[in-house]
This record gives structure tokens, sequence and C-alpha cells, in this order.
């Protein structure tokens, strides 16, 4: 299955809930006391969400049962995928079912055991692949996507973390001449969209990435994109900034939601904690907070690994995509990071982490002089929708 990988990104798909209800703000109410708001999710997207709300004014309590920015958010390639547009649902990807079966190491895999619980996201994700729909959610990925680092550097800025993005662009590189071909097909998606991009021939790509193998068929360049050196410091530097400024974080679990109406009015967290306004922005456990406000989507997880490679003995001047064999290579402060490969098996299976010691053995073939042993094997939990879309939206009900 030939991804492009965006659920890598640093600004995964996400959940937001905002359950609907009068305009409690001083604006409208007279009142002088400030909204208090609820941000349920302390990953990047919580973070980034909950300093904004305070940019509007409002107090802001931010919850989650991990330090902020300990989960998800913290083992991923770093990846700010401004510029890529395709949804994991393209024409012909019905043809790739069979591998994700089969092939117990396939880039892409559904554990067996998984297929009856996951067959309604797997029809309304085969559903989503025809050409129309596909190309209404590569628009609208774009629109939610091409201003990401607009939004984020001045987060970034105000937290002294500006160290910890750079702005290289990234590369999608293919192995062979027929996986080249269909890429820059589809990269007609961005032509369209406007968003840039650089068709880089294999003869040329070793000048843009020295360490790249020779003889591989070419690659695309995503120029707008960026990249953070450090996911967990950037979440630990965007936290330090939302406690700065009077935030509240509590460390532990949402168990319960009182409603008055169709507006939530306090949350059980480790007690009972009277709210305002309610933002979810769980990931991968959105679905489930979201069922206990009455709301029901088909939202399911891609369990994604990465390897440490302390000490590669390369240096990559940019995060550096292998769709092909889904996974990504990025430089962090802390070494090589391989992240990727898709594994769809729900929230409670155990990590199968030699898919993470397989992106090592397809990385020493596409980056011949990497060195040293992969380290620190991890598993983390990708929101994902069937139509590549997140959900940013008042609940229904």
């Amino acid at each position: 299955m030939s991804l492009e990988l965006s659920r890598l990104s640093l600004l995964p798909a996400l959940t937001v809930i905002i359950p609907p209800g009068l305009c409690y703000c001083h604006e409208c109410t007279g009142k002088t006391i400030m909204t208090r708001a609820t941000v349920v999710g302390a990953g990047i997207v919580g973070l980034c969400t909950a300093l904004y709300l305070q940019k509007s004014g409002r107090q802001v309590t931010l919850i989650d049962p991990l330090p902020p920015g300990a989960g998800t958010s913290s083992g991923n390639a770093g990846i700010i995928s401004v510029g890529s547009v395709h949804p994991e649902p393209m024409p012909g990807i019905w043809k790739e079912i069979p591998e994700m079966l089969l092939q117990s190491q396939a880039p892409v895999k559904l554990r067996p055991g998984y297929l009856l619980p996951f067959t309604p996201w797997l029809m309304r994700f085969l559903a989503n692949s025809s050409a129309e729909r596909s190309q209404r959610s590569a628009a609208a990925i774009h629109a939610l996507t091409s201003r990401g680092l607009d939004y984020l550097l001045p987060l970034a800025r105000q937290a002294a973390a500006l160290d910890l993005i750079q702005q290289q662009g990234s590369l999608y590189v293919y192995g062979r001449k027929d996986q080249f071909e269909k890429a820059k097909r589809d990269n007609a998606y961005r032509e369209r969209l406007g968003a840039n991009s650089e068709i880089i021939e294999g003869s040329e790509l070793n000048d843009v990435e020295p360490c790249l193998a020779p003889g591989l068929a070419g690659a695309i360049l995503n120029p707008d994109a960026g990249h953070t050196v450090s996911p967990l410091r950037l979440s630990q530097a965007l936290f330090r900034l939302f406690s700065q400024q009077g935030g509240e974080f509590i460390q532990t679990r949402v168990t319960h939601f009182d409603r008055m109406g169709n507006r939530v009015t306090r949350l059980e967290a480790c007690g009972y904690r009277a709210t305002d306004e309610l933002f979810i922005t769980a990931g991968a456990y959105s679905k489930e907070l979201a069922r206990l406000l009455g709301s029901s989507m088909l939202l399911d997880t891609e369990r994604g690994y990465h390897l440490l490679m302390p000490q590669p003995g390369i240096s990559l001047r940019r995060p550096v995509l292998f769709p092909p064999q889904a996974f990504a290579a990025t430089m962090m402060t802390e070494g090589l990071r391989l992240a990727g490969t898709v594994e769809f098996a729900g929230l409670s299976a155990a990590p199968d982490y030699r898919r993470a010691f397989d992106m090592a053995v397809h990385a020493r073939r596409l980056l011949p002089g990497l060195e040293g042993e992969g380290q620190s094997p991890w598993m983390g939990y990708r929101p994902s929708l069937p139509d590549s879309l997140p959900v940013i939206s008042r609940s229904p009900c």
C-alpha cells in the first residue's frame, strides 16, 4: 500500500468535538468572568488548541492521563506536512487489500483477528477511494494543512522553541520506475490545488540527498513542509508557555460527562469539574469520549512504529519518506528516527516490534551508509478516519 504518509505528520488527524449550546462568553452574557474551557488530550493538537483558546481570552484546563506530549505525539516522524494533500483512499487501493491480509510483514498490515470489527471502517474507506471522493478529500486536506506552519510558528516563537523547527521541505523517494511514474501521475493532485512540488529524476537524487543509495528511480520534493527535531521537546515547550499563561493541567482520565440539555456542564476526572466549553483532542481515544457524549464516528487507529538509530553514521538534510515501504527517516536531536508502517489491530493488541526492526532492514538498503543498531522500538496510535479527513465540528448531540 503506497501511502503519502500524512499520518506521520506532527499535526495528525485530530478530533475536536464542541458540544452545542448557548454562547457563555462575557461579550454575550455581560459577565466579567472568563469562559472556562476544558481540553481533553494533551498531545501536540491539544496543546495548540489550548494555547489558541488562551489567546481568545478563555481560562483553560488541559486533561490527559499522560504528561503533555508524552503519548503518540512524542513518537511520530516530526513532519509538519504542509503540501501533503493525498488521502489514503485513492483509486485502485482495493488491489492492495490481499497483501494487507496475507503478508505478515507488509508495510500496511491488517491483523486477521481484527478483520470483523474493522470491516465497517474498511467498507467506508473503499467507498471513499473513487476519483471524485479522493479529489474532494485532497482539496480539504490542502485547505487544512497549507497554513500549518503559519499557525505553529507563532506559538513556537512565543515558547522560545523556534530552534526545534526546521523548514527544509520533505522528500518522497521511489526505488522502482513504475512506483515513480505512478507518484508523478498522482502528483497532479498537488498541481491542481496549487501546492508546490519538484520532480527529481534519479540521476539528480544524490545531489539533493547524498546519503541515498545510487540507482533509485526518483523523488518528489515537497519544499513547503517543515519538521521538528524533537516532537517531545516541542510539546514540552508549548506546555511551559501554556502554564506560564495561567493554564491548568490535570494528569488523569476523563470518565464521565454531565450534560444539561445539549451542553456539557461538568466532567468527572478525579472529581467533578465544571466547564463552559469542552474540546476533545484525544487522538485515537476520541472515539470513546465522543461516545460518552452520544456521538459516534468511524474512527479507528493506525498503529505506527519507530526505531531510533542514535549514531547513524549519516545525516539527512530533511525528512526522507519512502512511500512504498510506508516509513520516513528524520534526523532528530537523539539520532535518526525511522518512523511509520501501518498496522490495523485496535487499541488493545500487543505491539509487534518486528515491524520497527523491519524498517531498519529497508533503511540499510535505501541509505547504505547507515550504521549502528536500532534502539528503543516504540509504538503509538494514529487516529484514522476512512476518508483521511479529521473531525472538526460541534457534537451533533
